[in-house]
């Protein structure tokens, strides 16, 4: 008799636990309505930006392939590889090589950008922090840097505003991965991220559509070799330019220049062209 209750409770017990079991995993379940897809997507951006934004010093190369319109109106596909290095609050190196070669250096007082086909290079002063300068670089200079998404402080808050739309797509392979791929539309822009599930939340790729500027069109990300703890040379981020190199001037968004005072209107490489 005892081994019959006994089993009895057991079989109960089973029951309940695979009861449990299952709605625990309808609680994890896909989300189905665009709210829980936005919250999901939300989520997992969140995830990955306090990875990244906790990370004092990194370094990553991209792939990086973009549709542009030339100023004769024309179509063109550039493929850029890109290593960069960062190392926070204040410094960052960029190398560019492919369809074009440049390097930057921010050094935490100006940025320096060197066109190395044409051989020129231009200087501008910046303020005091990277995500500053990178702010100020897009709203004075028109510069297009999709990776600049990745690299602020906080990348949740550069990727997401209040009127973002979109979220959570599905599960995908990449690279034999499992990815949390991710959709999100917002003014001008419609972008999309693939994020491993399982391990650091770092991004391995990214794809965006740019509705409203006027000379990108399609910008893709492909990220290889993230690195949380380089080893970087002391000398990384000082601005090495060859003698040779005639330097130009890096010229500001007019509508910029119009509301600055005259001492202010310095210049700076038409960085929105070679960038």
């Amino acid at each position: 008799m005892r081994n019959i209750e006994s089993s009895a409770r057991k079989a109960v017990l089973l029951v309940t636990a695979a009861a449990i079991g299952f709605g625990m995993a309808c609680g994890s379940a896909e989300p189905r309505t665009e709210a829980e897809r936005l919250a999901r997507g939300r989520e997992i951006i969140e995830r990955m930006s306090a990875k990244l934004g906790a990370a004092q010093t990194f370094s990553v190369t991209t792939i990086e392939v973009r549709d542009e319109i030339k100023r004769s109106g024309s179509d063109e596909q550039v493929t850029l590889n890109r290593d960069t290095t960062i190392r926070r609050p204040d410094r960052l190196y960029s190398t560019v090589s492919g369809d074009r070669r440049n390097e930057v250096w921010y050094d935490g007082v100006g940025v320096t950008v060197a066109h190395h086909n044409e051989k020129i290079f231009g200087q501008v002063r910046a303020p005091e922090t990277l995500d500053k300068t990178l702010d100020a670089m897009h709203e004075r200079f028109g510069v297009s840097a999709p990776l600049a998404d990745f690299v602020y402080t906080s990348p949740a808050k550069a990727l997401l505003t209040d009127t973002t739309t979109g979220g959570w797509v599905g599960r995908e392979m990449l690279d034999d991965r499992q990815m949390d791929h991710l959709a999100f539309k917002d003014t001008g822009v419609n972008w999309e991220v693939w994020i491993p599930v399982d391990g650091d939340p770092l991004p391995q790729k990214a794809m965006a559509e740019f509705t409203e500027n006027p000379r990108l069109r399609k910008m893709s990300l492909t990220f290889k070799d993230w690195n949380l703890a380089p080893q970087i040379p002391a000398d990384r981020f000082d601005p090495t330019v060859p003698a040779d190199y005639e330097g130009v001037a890096i010229i500001q968004r007019s509508r910029v220049l119009r509301n600055q005072p005259d001492d202010e209107q310095g210049g700076a490489p038409a960085a929105d062209d070679k960038k």
